[in-house]
């Protein structure tokens, strides 16, 4: 068994005390990280799956590295639309895009091309090009793929317009992929399971505050429990099935 562990939409500010939404995403964050250093110690794969700065600071991505060394035997992470990816590059170790775990072959995606400039993004041809090419790599194992922004409708107005904008061409070319069983996203502050064929599509919540579901505008998610900072596990077994449940964290 292979078990991941997924952290989103962390938003961390330039400095450890600053606000986000009212909130503080540093102290969230770090519940989050406590409580997954508790009860899930060593996974096999941490992912962290973009918006880890809120305005790609170099200082923000330093602390996120301080703060998950060690945590799981291979740690990565993917910019969101508010990250800065060419600073995120610099970290080597974390910058790698594609992980082989028995049976499974985890492929991370950036999906901040053709930015819209209000939260939209795409994944460009060479990105497209570059996942066939892992794929066909490794053509026995099972495959998750994971990206910033859902290639999905989720039924939010304004959630919906900012999706994967070529999502379309995502699904046409995915489609001749016999073992691709979990895409595996952020972006919305919320939970979400949806089948689309034989593909799951996970959306986690953030660790930064939850927007709540189904809303024609921003709105902050007014449940208690629904509000908590998140985080998703996923174990991967070796017969291509999958186990996931979403952990929300007291703080």
């Amino acid at each position: 068994m292979t078990r991941i562990i997924q952290v989103t939409d962390c938003h961390l500010q330039a400095g450890e005390d600053d606000l986000f939404k009212e909130e503080n995403p540093e102290q969230r964050l770090l519940a989050v990280l406590d409580d997954v250093r508790a009860t899930h110690p060593c996974p096999d794969i941490l992912l962290l799956t973009g918006d880890l700065a809120h305005h790609g600071y170099s200082t923000v991505y330093d602390r996120l590295q301080s703060y998950t060394i060690n945590m799981a035997t291979a740690i990565r992470w993917i910019p969101g639309n508010h990250d800065d990816a060419s600073k995120m590059l610099e970290y080597k170790s974390l910058s790698g895009k594609v992980v082989v775990e028995g049976a499974w072959c985890v492929i991370l995606l950036d999906s901040t091309s053709e930015p819209d400039g209000a939260g939209g993004g795409a994944l460009s041809g060479a990105q497209l090009c570059w996942l066939d090419n892992v794929v066909n790599e490794y053509p026995n194992h099972f495959i998750l793929i994971g990206l910033h922004h859902p290639p999905v409708n989720v039924g939010s107005l304004w959630q919906d317009k900012i999706m994967l904008s070529n999502k379309e061409i995502f699904w046409k070319q995915v489609a001749s992929y016999e073992k691709l069983k979990l895409v595996l996203c952020g972006h919305l502050h919320q939970e979400h399971q949806i089948h689309r064929e034989n593909v799951a599509v996970l959306v986690t919540p953030a660790t930064a505050p939850q927007f709540a579901v189904g809303t024609d505008t921003p709105l902050l998610e007014p449940d208690r429990d629904l509000s908590l900072p998140g985080y998703r596990v996923i174990d991967l077994f070796d017969d291509g099935r999958y186990e996931t449940i979403v952990k929300r964290v007291p703080f």
